[in-house]
């Protein structure tokens, strides 16, 4: 049966939003399972209410249309990486709104791509738990350690909330390229700079949510827990500032690692429903009321 996020299915030629599965997560170096991320996400969302209190209106008004799951060939990181990029640039290039589900935070880099081919110039926020700034982990590039390396390295301006695992050498990188940093530490000691945060995008943002930004005891079911991290108001509350002041032209929601427990299921689900909102209130597809 043909996946579904919410209550009901738009026609993809009437679908504002399209929210694609990308379950490939063969670059996972610590607990497995993000490849039944989207899944979960996606059975989770069945049981949302479909009205929005905070938002006061129905995110699924936008018209959300919940696209076949991406391939991957087990073989063949470069390739399965091919894959997702063709997929998310037909997407694009039918004027959707892309919402992608992974899968590990390796997909980011080539939807990023697609984007780029299909929009133009923007600039990235990644809302991480780690800083994901390694040339290369396990013998390969195609890492979830890795992407933003590599779009770094491409000329992409990148501003990374919520982390918590830095690296020596990734510091350096960061120090050395001017990058936006607001780790959790400083966040927990001087609250969210959103202003800061803001001042440090362009005009035009990309959002990358790995849901291991959020404290375990909020998002105990990712590959990579870490304390310390985000509440899930912080993670709104930042959210709802970028819609508010930028234009999001995409976004990605990756490294949830079902294990059992439904609530963080339903939280990753809520996230993304919210974003999707977000992004309607943002676009004037949808009015509060």
């Amino acid at each position: 049966m043909r996946p579904i996020f919410g209550e009901k299915d738009t026609p993809y030629e009437e679908a504002r939003v399209v929210v694609l599965p990308v379950p490939y997560d063969l670059s996972l170096s610590f607990l497995p399972g993000a490849r039944r991320g989207p899944a979960a996400i996606l059975e989770a969302s069945q049981e949302l209410e479909p009205f929005h209190l905070e938002l006061l209106c129905d995110p699924s008004e936008v018209g959300i249309h919940a696209a076949e799951a991406v391939p991957w060939v087990a073989g063949s990181a470069e390739e399965s990486h091919r894959l997702i990029r063709e997929a998310a640039l037909a997407h694009l290039k039918a004027k959707k709104f892309l919402v992608a589900l992974g899968g590990d935070h390796s997909i980011t880099y080539p939807l990023v791509q697609a984007h780029r081919e299909a929009l133009g110039p923007f600039s990235l926020l990644h809302i991480d738990a780690h800083a994901d700034l390694y040339p290369e982990w396990q013998g390969s590039v195609y890492s979830h350690a890795s992407p933003f390396y590599r779009l770094v390295q491409e000329g992409f301006s990148v501003v990374q909330v919520g982390l918590r695992a830095v690296s020596r050498e990734s510091l350096a990188l960061i120090r050395e390229r001017g990058l936006g940093f607001f780790p959790a530490h400083r966040i927990r000691k001087e609250g969210l700079p959103l202003r800061e945060i803001l001042s440090a995008l362009g005009e035009r943002v990309y959002v990358s949510f790995d849901f291991d930004a959020l404290d375990p005891s909020v998002m105990p079911s990712v590959g990579t827990p870490l304390p310390d991290g985000l509440t899930y108001r912080e993670a709104v509350n930042l959210l709802a500032a970028v819609f508010e002041k930028k234009e999001v032209v995409g976004m990605d929601f990756v490294e949830l690692s079902p294990n059992g427990q439904f609530h963080a299921e339903m939280t990753a689900a809520q996230l993304v429903y919210h974003a999707i909102g977000l992004k309607g209130l943002q676009a004037g597809w949808l009015e509060r009321g």
